[in-house]
């Protein structure tokens, strides 16, 4: 019985320990000073930036609290005929991209809550809003073509 419960208490050690490591460094992905341009440049070739037009990093600052002289690279932009697109890539370290999402995902709530009693069409927009957070990157797409988008921006290496 003994030797029962010790194989038990080590299997469970074992168990614990084996998800508890770090990723290494080899499988961190790396993503350079120009790969936002590159995302964005994608996304224009696709076409699902024809109606939408750049942020500065002023407009980015003012309307989502990204400042992007503390990041490696980021773009923006925002639906030029209407209210209900976005794009945003930003690459910053892991501790600023934290915080750049946690501001982020308040906006899309924010904005569910702003459209959820008078336009259903936006609403379902922001409900399918792809707000991705993987180490020092930070995507949030609100678009119709949201899906497309995405993986359209999964095809652009780091």
């Amino acid at each position: 019985m003994k030797r029962i419960i010790s194989l038990l208490l080590i299997m469970m050690l074992l168990c614990a320990c084996a998800g508890t490591q770090a990723p290494s460094k080899e499988t961190e992905k790396v993503y350079g000073a120009d790969f936002a341009e590159r995302v964005a440049d994608a996304w224009k070739s696709a076409g699902y930036l024809d109606d939408m037009t750049p942020y500065s990093e002023d407009d980015l600052l003012d309307y989502y609290g990204i400042d992007l002289s503390a990041c490696k690279c980021g773009v923006g932009f925002a639906d030029a005929v209407g209210y209900t697109t976005e794009a945003i890539v930003v690459v910053a370290p892991e501790e600023t991209a934290n915080e750049i999402g946690t501001l982020l995902a308040g906006h899309v709530e924010d904005m569910k809550e702003v459209f959820r009693s008078y336009d259903p069409d936006a609403y379902k927009i922001m409900e399918n809003a792809v707000l991705l957070r993987e180490g020092e990157l930070v995507v949030l797409i609100v678009s119709p073509d949201a899906q497309a988008m995405l993986e359209t921006f999964r095809g652009v290496n780091p």
